[in-house]
């Protein structure tokens, strides 16, 4: 049933220029910011912002959910925006979430810029992986909100946007599966034979609600000086449709009702 459901999609997308994440790079030398969350009230405190971050499209069009991810290496930290904007010298966000780096990716009691609590550089599609020949983890994915179960997520998800009732819906959390029996040399492009050997390898978790189609989520080049990837310059780029008969979704553990909560955190005061 779900894998029917998958499949009658159509398309797998991989979001480059929409609906994905522009990924920056903070220094000792980074201005920081107080940044005031709108969907709270609460502020979050001393957040380094690059001067040239832009989230994922300009605010407030309909069609983008102004995400955005800053890293900190000299801290050690990540800053997760969603509906990020500049306002002349300040910021705002819908959501700003913070997390350390060497943690597992994801945020124990939600309250996360992504539905299922899963960190924004997460699972993320990267060039220079492209470029090597090799993704070393699991990737995430999108659904169409008709086909993410209500009912809360499953492990790893902590929380969840999920509001379906259809059969064969899919709750955040899930892991599917390329099957290992896939011969991935019969794909054309090096590019998409190193996306399917991930998803044979490491799978793809179900993080977000999405788009039409089955859709994984590149890092948005626009935090790039020039188009890194080998596809084009396009917003979008497709893997061959043949590749959803040949997932199996893995076991789900059982559903589970969240607590969301902000929890303390080592990369800054949110009060």
């Amino acid at each position: 049933m779900i894998l029917r459901m998958m499949q009658s999609l159509g398309a797998f997308v991989i979001a480059v220029k929409r609906w994905s994440v522009p990924v920056y790079y903070a220094g000792t030398a980074t201005r920081r910011y107080d940044v005031r969350m709108i969907e709270s009230g609460l502020t979050a405190d001393a957040v380094p912002i690059p001067a040239d971050a832009r989230p994922s499209a300009p605010f407030p069009p309909n069609d983008t959910d102004g995400a955005m991810a800053v890293v900190d290496p000299g801290t050690g930290c990540e800053y997760d925006f969603w509906r990020a904007r500049r306002l002349g010298r300040s910021w705002t966000a819908g959501v700003l979430a913070r997390l350390p780096v060497d943690s597992s990716g994801i945020f124990k009691r939600g309250a996360s810029a992504r539905g299922s609590g899963v960190a924004l550089g997460a699972g993320l599609i990267r060039p220079e992986e492209l470029a090597a020949g090799v993704i070393r983890h699991a990737l995430v994915f999108t659904l169409p909100a008709p086909y993410v179960k209500g009912g809360g997520p499953v492990p790893p998800a902590t929380e969840s946007d999920g509001d379906s009732s259809l059969a064969g819906a899919l709750p955040e959390g899930a892991r599917v599966q390329l099957n290992p029996s896939f011969d991935v040399s019969s794909l054309p492009h090096r590019w998409e034979r190193t996306i399917a050997l991930a998803l044979q390898r490491y799978g793809m978790y179900l993080s977000d609600r999405g788009g039409g189609g089955v859709g994984l989520i590149a890092q948005n080049p626009q935090s790039y000086a020039n188009n890194p990837y080998p596809w084009g310059g396009g917003s979008y780029a497709y893997l061959p449709s043949k590749l959803i008969s040949h997932m199996r979704v893995l076991t789900l553990p059982a559903q589970f009702t969240p607590t969301i909560k902000i929890l303390p955190s080592r990369c800054g005061r949110v009060a």
